[in-house]
Parts: C-alpha cells; structure tokens; sequence
C-alpha cells in the first residue's frame, strides 16, 4: 500500500495554525506577567537647578576635618 501525502497546502496550514496558536498564547502570557508602568510623582521630574551654590559648598567644607 502506498502512503498518501498530504497536500502542501494543508501542511502549511497546519503549521501557520500551531504558529499562531503559539503566538497567542505566548502574548496572553506576556500581557498577564507585565508590571504597569510606574508612576513617577511630579516632584521627582522637576529638573534640577544648574546654579552652582558657593554658600552651600562653604559649609560643607567647613564641616569636614581630618586629624
């Protein structure tokens, strides 16, 4: 007895299905796992001051001694 092929359109279908199966499940998966995205509070963002602040570096040197 001879052994029938499938026809290649179906084996294309067939692994094009097991490819998307695999694809959904693999983003349901990633949607399920994700963490949200973290909220930053409006104080955090503010930019810094590029002033260079004299008075402060004087105290600090002032407060550093070495025996």
């Amino acid at each position: 007895m001879k052994k029938r092929k499938l026809p290649e359109l179906i084996t294309i279908l067939i692994l094009t299905l097991i490819v998307v199966a695999f694809w959904m499940f693999f983003t349901i998966y990633r949607v399920f796992t994700n963490k949200p995205a973290t909220v930053v509070e409006e104080e955090i963002i503010q930019p810094l001051d590029a002033n260079f602040d004299n008075q402060t570096m004087q105290e600090i040197q002032d407060r550093s001694f070495f025996e």
